[in-house]
């Protein structure tokens, strides 16, 4: 395992980061720890995206899922990180080289992304809370991925048994891609598409 320059684990200092930054908006992060590696295999495993397109994620935390998508393939510079809060923000540019980090807004994306990466997102990751919010904020989300990655939809991992989603409700199409008992609390991956995407196809 790898040391801090303060010679702490990196596992332990990423940990403790990801509790303060969760004591202070626990409504932007779906646990108090980061989520396992074999959730994080799960979530690459399921990425799509065509050589020319980006994979978005959503809420990254200390980037244990952006390091699986780095490990699964996915080069540095065609993965793009939206984190809302500055300092998070500033730990990934550093934990992460190469890869795009926006200090940006999930539920703007349209105004967080630079326009070339509008319409060339393969695939979008949420790990926010979706589920804690009411419905006119989840379906805010839902038209902020829509903004700039049109008919792709989203992949949202979750704790709940489940869907997290009133899908029905929100003009989606659901289907649970993966659940792991191996992470704690254990957790479900879902794909949500707009229901018109997945009409024409």
């Amino acid at each position: 395992m790898s040391e801090t320059p303060a010679g702490r684990p990196e596992g332990a200092a990423n940990a403790g980061l990801f509790f303060k930054r969760w004591l202070r908006n626990p409504l932007q992060m779906g646990s108090i720890i980061p989520s396992s590696p074999a959730l994080c295999r799960r979530i690459a495993a399921a990425v799509e995206r065509q050589p020319d397109e980006y994979v978005l994620e959503l809420g990254a935390g200390t980037g244990v899922i952006s390091r699986a998508l780095l490990a699964a393939g996915v080069p540095p510079e065609k993965l793009v990180v939206v984190e809302i809060v500055p300092e998070m923000a500033d730990f990934l540019r550093k934990a992460l080289p190469g890869v795009n980090v926006i200090c940006g807004d999930a539920f703007a994306l349209k105004e967080s992304l630079p326009e070339h990466m509008h319409n060339r997102i393969g695939t979008a990751i949420c790990g926010i809370p979706l589920v804690l919010l009411p419905q006119d904020k989840q379906k805010a989300f839902v038209d902020a991925v829509e903004s700039v990655a049109p008919g792709k939809g989203f992949l949202l991992f979750t704790y709940c048994i489940t869907s997290p989603l009133p899908y029905g409700k929100l003009s989606l199409n659901a289907q649970r891609l993966a659940w792991t008992p191996l992470n704690f609390p254990p957790a479900s991956v879902w794909r949500y598409q707009p229901e018109s995407a997945a009409q024409a196809t």
